[in-house]
Formats: structure tokens, sequence, C-alpha cells
């Protein structure tokens, strides 16, 4: 088992465009979830920072909503197409650890995103705290901090372990979970069509086990007011508030 930013090096990263599936349409997904909870930028000055920004649907949806974006991550695949995507767009990419570089940045952001798998990144809960509070310094009076992430409290047992994640004609990806206590150990199998063969790809990094009423406490510590929380086939979204 490796860690998450060797897994996309050595192994992710290449694919995955392939798990995104339609980059536009994911674009066009996310637009109409910023839109949902009132998120576009109507002055085309406020500035928002993507956390784990992977390949850019999100910074695109948000540039095109009129922020100023600044998107972090730590893949350089990942930002190497993030900044290719984003040619002729207001954002900026920068690559590193996502609660380090918030402590380097102009305080002031209107809007921070951390979508996907990103929080489940994170080491432990000590560094969910550090990367609340990183957060909260970094954001404007009553900036809002928008998030996803899979609730992995329930431990899956037998078959329901292995979930199927995309497949094209020269690409199938799936994977398989082990619990390991405070975190799940991700195995990702990639077929890959070399030729007239298939040959297997594989590695596995820990994700950190995740719940709502567990993030909810630590983004209250944090300074957090929760502005809405919903859970869909195992996907927590929420959008919580910069205290006053």
């Amino acid at each position: 088992m490796v860690d998450a930013e060797t897994h996309y090096r050595e192994l992710l990263a290449a694919d995955y465009l392939t798990e995104v599936g339609d980059f536009d349409v994911r674009v066009r997904r996310d637009k109409g979830l910023f839109c949902g909870f009132d998120l576009e930028c109507e002055t085309g000055r406020a500035r928002a920072v993507d956390l784990g920004a992977g390949p850019g649907c999100q910074s695109v949806a948000l540039a095109e909503l009129g922020y100023l974006v600044t998107a972090v991550d730590l893949s350089e695949e990942l930002l190497a197409e993030l900044e290719r995507r984003c040619q002729g767009l207001n954002v900026r990419a920068l690559r590193g650890d996502m609660t380090a570089l918030l402590g380097t940045l102009m305080p002031g952001f209107e809007l921070a995103v951390c979508l996907g798998d990103t929080l489940s990144h994170l080491t432990d809960r000590d560094a969910v705290d550090l990367f609340f509070q990183a957060v909260w310094a970094a954001l404007a009076p009553r900036g809002q901090l928008l998030l996803s992430f899979r609730d992995l409290t329930v431990v899956l047992e037998g078959m329901d372990r292995f979930i199927p994640l995309a497949a094209t004609q020269d690409r199938i990806m799936t994977c398989f979970l082990e619990d390991r206590g405070e975190h799940v150990e991700v195995h990702d199998l990639i077929y890959r069509r070399e030729g007239e063969s298939w040959t297997l790809h594989k590695s596995s990094y820990p994700k950190l086990r995740l719940g709502e009423n567990q993030v909810r406490t630590q983004l209250k510590a944090a300074g957090f007011e929760i502005v809405h929380a919903s859970t869909a086939q195992g996907l927590v979204k929420m959008l919580a508030r910069k205290a006053a």
C-alpha cells in the first residue's frame, strides 16, 4: 500500500479521465451543483479556491460562472490536464499539499470547494481539523466551503466490497475495499488493452473513514456553520459558512 500521491502518480492519474467520463458533461453537472446552492459569481471578481482540483472539472465550471479560480492539486499529471482544459479562463494552477498551500495564499476567498474523494485522502482526523482551520483562515468573512465525500462508516463485506468504476473499449476500471479500522484500503485494478491483449495494473492506498456526523462536528469546531447537508447513494454534500 502506498500513499495517495504515489498511487495517483504511478497508476490512477493516467486513467483518471476514463473514470471522469465526458469532461464537458461533468462541467455542466458541476455548474448545476454550484448554481443549485446559489454560488454563482455576479461580479466576476469573486475568488474561489478548488482544493483537490484534479483535471479541472470544477475549476472550469467555477471560472465559467465568473470566479477567479486558484486550483490546487498534488498530481503533476492532473494539473497538466487542468491547465490544458483551462486555457483562456481565469484559473491559476498550484501544485502541492492543499493544507500547506492555503497558508501561503492571500486570504479573502469567497468560496472554497473540496469535492470528490479529496477529503478522505487526508491522513487522519487531526489532519482534517488542520485542513478546516486552514480553509477558515483563507476565506473572507461569511465565505463558504462546499464539500463532498463518500461516507465510509459502513463496513462492506463479501462481494459488496467490489465496485465497478468505468469501462471503455480499451480500459476496464474496478476496485475493492478492505476494512483497516479508521481507514479503508482501496485496491484499484485497471485493465488496459495493449494491442490484442489486456494487461492488469494495480495499486492500493488508504482512504480515511469519514462520516457525516464526524465531519459536522469538526467543521463546527473550526468555526463553520452548516448551511446544507444531504446524502445520496453514500455521497455526502455539505455547504458550510464561515461563522461571524
